[in-house]
């Protein structure tokens, strides 16, 4: 009896044991088995040592609800990360404040009457939220930024960058034209633009540029862009007239890769850099210059052209005048070494046909030249955060009328507590005006500012 009850029992144990094995174990084809049997023995014979398996790299598993699990990350100089884990979906949320004093102005003086201001300066010079990302894939890439303290909308593109010799841009945003305007106000070597901005300034427009990087690494190696806009900045939804602004900007990335568009080399670059870039552009509107704005399009500083569209005297047509430009620029950094000049060129052609008391062609120039160092490179007993630098920039806003150059030659300390997302800068200004009566008249400008971004 007692030998039945234990057959009976082996023979149930077996069952179970052949029904567990075929729900669990993988299917093994015919020409594996002798493999796997030879493989069973030899471990047998051999057992391994007891070690910790390596993890597997598996994707995001979702909870019982179907929703992905979210990461974070926060990156110096670009801000906190979300993203999906997927590949799919990520947004990067930044936050910018810029303090700053000046005396006894700030704006850049472009008459007499401006050096002649007197007052101290406190201000919220900039505070903006940023928010850029991708969505559906990876290349597929999203800007935003707003402005509260000039509230507007600054930036809001599309971008579809899966190849890196051809990329689309869509919608409001700076045109690539040159490095100074482009460069963040947050990235910037000085408290603010030189006096050569805002004449030869394109800014901010609404269109589209294709731009890329082609034959890298290579002698031919170069990087361009060329748009398509509207032409009236981004304050204005409409052309006034038929006409395009097109613009376009050839870089030769001489030696190394191409520099991003941001300022001083806090970073201590250890491979030379070296870029060379043209550009040029053309637009028919009633705008001769741009800023940031609600009513983008503006006149030329220190000109008495006007914006105004009507049929009344002092006011113009649209498409009215014909604007032309071209910049050529140089950059380079090294070991905390950053350098960069630029030289503008730009003619104004009034195409109307009534009497008007502007000249019926303006062709102005500009340029300048900057260089900023860090001092530890050289000494290690001066601090890595300091940076000291230099700008000189000119201003001819007319070269066919004496008596009208505008000069300034800046110098300014830098202190990198976070890169440029926790900086404090000290700047004197030197500015000088030529005199239309004869010889010249300067001030000085005394600038401070606290730029924090996270």
């Amino acid at each position: 009896m007692n030998f039945k009850v234990s057959l009976l029992t082996i023979i149930c144990a077996t069952a179970l044991h052949a029904q567990t094995s075929e729900k669990s174990a993988p299917v093994i084809k015919n020409n594996e088995a002798a493999a796997a049997t030879t493989a069973t023995t030899e471990s047998k014979a051999n057992p391994p040592a007891q070690t910790q398996s390596a993890p597997v790299a598996t994707e995001p598993q979702k909870d019982k609800s179907g929703k992905l699990p979210v990461g974070v990350e926060y990156v110096s100089g670009k801000g906190l990360t979300f993203d999906t884990g997927d590949g799919k979906f990520a947004a990067t949320m930044q936050h910018r404040l810029q303090f700053r004093y000046a005396y006894p102005f700030d704006a850049d003086p472009r008459s007499i009457a401006n050096l002649n201001e007197e007052g101290h300066s406190f201000m919220v010079r900039r505070a903006r939220f940023k928010l850029s990302g991708h969505a559906f894939k990876p290349w597929l890439k999203y800007n935003f930024q707003y402005d509260w303290s000039q509230p507007i909308l600054r930036d809001f593109w599309i971008g579809v960058e899966r190849f890196s010799w051809l990329q689309l841009r869509v919608g409001r945003g700076k045109v690539i034209y040159n490095d100074e305007r482009v460069s963040s106000s947050g990235a910037q070597q000085f408290v603010n633009r030189s006096i050569v901005n805002d004449v030869f300034t394109i800014d901010r427009q609404q269109g589209v540029q294709l731009l890329g990087r082609v034959l890298p690494n290579t002698p031919a190696d170069f990087s361009y862009v060329v748009g398509v806009f509207a032409g009236r900045g981004v304050g204005e939804r409409l052309n006034d007239d038929t006409n395009l602004m097109y613009a376009a900007r050839l870089q030769w990335n001489a030696i190394g890769d191409p520099i991003e568009f941001t300022q001083s080399d806090y970073k201590s670059t250890q491979k030379w850099q070296l870029n060379i870039a043209a550009g040029a552009a053309t637009n028919q509107s009633n705008c001769t210059a741009f800023e940031t704005d609600a009513t983008s399009c503006r006149s030329v500083p220190g000109s008495n052209y006007t914006t105004t569209i009507g049929t009344a005297a002092g006011t113009v047509r649209p498409g009215q005048f014909q604007v032309d430009q071209a910049v050529f620029e140089i950059r380079s950094i090294y070991k905390g070494l950053y350098f960069k000049h630029e030289a503008h060129v730009k003619r104004i052609t009034d195409q109307g046909t009534a009497t008007t008391p502007w000249p019926r062609e303006a062709e102005m120039w500009g340029g300048l030249v900057q260089l900023g160092y860090f001092p530890h490179n050289a000494w290690d007993a001066i601090p890595s955060e300091l940076e000291v630098a230099g700008r000189m920039a000119f201003v001819d806003p007319n070269i066919n009328i004496a008596g009208n150059d505008q000069y300034e030659y800046t110098g300014i300390l830098n202190w990198f507590a976070n890169g440029h997302s926790n900086k404090i800068s000290f700047e004197v200004t030197h500015h000088v005006l030529q005199n239309p009566a004869g010889g010249y008249a300067s001030e000085q400008r005394y600038r401070s500012q606290w730029e924090f971004s996270f």
